[in-house]
């Protein structure tokens, strides 16, 4: 038996939304990441303290915690493709508070914190509705291979 472990991409060309989406996601995932890498560093450079930087993600987990689930339940009830531009556009928009922030003589640390916490939350009710559109725009068929795509898109957006 010969294993294949080509990406089948055919979802990219046979559904328009669906490249949209993969695209527009690819694009936001990677400044994701990097502002998953610059706030720490940020805080590192504002404060010297490793413990400032460890608040980072204390701060980042609970709002992840319960807006995912209000983002669950939020995907069932509205429309996914309106949930996913709002909240694409929420953290566009902080992402000027953070480039913002920095371009200040004495970048103010608490704008950190609650940026951070809004990132979070903002990311908690888009991912639900993220993953549940994806039926939606792919057939039965090509679910798998769209699946995969997605996944290909995650772990460049971390590789990078």
């Amino acid at each position: 038996m010969k294993l294949n472990l080509a990406i089948d991409f055919s979802p990219l060309k046979k559904y328009p939304d669906f490249r949209r989406l993969w695209a527009s996601g690819l694009i936001s995932y990677f400044g994701s990441m990097i502002t998953y890498v610059a706030l720490p560093f940020q805080v590192k450079e504002l404060t010297n303290s490793f413990l400032a930087v460890g608040l980072i993600g204390l701060v980042e987990i609970a709002p992840l915690i319960i807006f995912g689930l209000y983002g669950g339940v939020l995907a069932d009830r509205v429309n996914r493709k309106v949930m996913i531009w709002v909240t694409e556009f929420a953290s566009m928009f902080l992402t000027v508070i953070l480039l913002i922030n920095a371009m200040l003589p004495n970048p103010k640390l608490w704008v950190l914190y609650v940026v951070a916490a809004l990132f979070s939350a903002v990311d908690g009710l888009q991912r639900p509705s993220a993953d549940a559109i994806l039926p939606r725009l792919v057939g039965h068929d090509d679910l798998p291979a769209a699946s995969a795509l997605m996944s290909l898109r995650w772990q460049f957006g971390v590789i990078t």
